[in-house]
């Protein structure tokens, strides 16, 4: 019996940005679970509503979550900043990002 190959899956490098504060988060998903749909944006915002989901019940102290949880859903943009194939590059493209630029939101900067 063969065993199946694995092809690494596109990923997605999103940034939320909150519109009053002006702090941001970047982060990445996989578009695996968005085979259905060709949108990138609607990945985005699927992982946006996730992550304020979350925000809304739990009590993680997390930067992004702290943020929603005093801003609401409404003041925030959702932006795409690239796709990849693979989750290692993905990541390490997120990892130079908070290197490089001011992610406030990101509790791991």
């Amino acid at each position: 019996m063969r065993k199946k190959t694995r092809k690494d899956s596109k990923h997605l490098i999103y940034e939320i940005v909150n519109t009053i504060s002006g702090r941001s988060y970047i982060g990445i998903t996989s578009l695996s679970q968005f085979y259905h749909t060709k949108s990138k944006r609607y990945a985005a915002l699927r992982r946006f509503q996730k992550h304020y989901s979350k925000a809304m019940r739990t009590a993680l102290d997390w930067e992004l979550y702290k943020d929603m949880r005093e801003y609401g859903k409404d003041v925030y943009d959702v932006f795409i900043v690239d796709v990849v194939k693979g989750k290692a590059m993905a990541h390490q493209i997120e990892t130079n990002l908070l290197r490089e630029f001011e992610y406030e939101l990101n509790s791991t900067h």
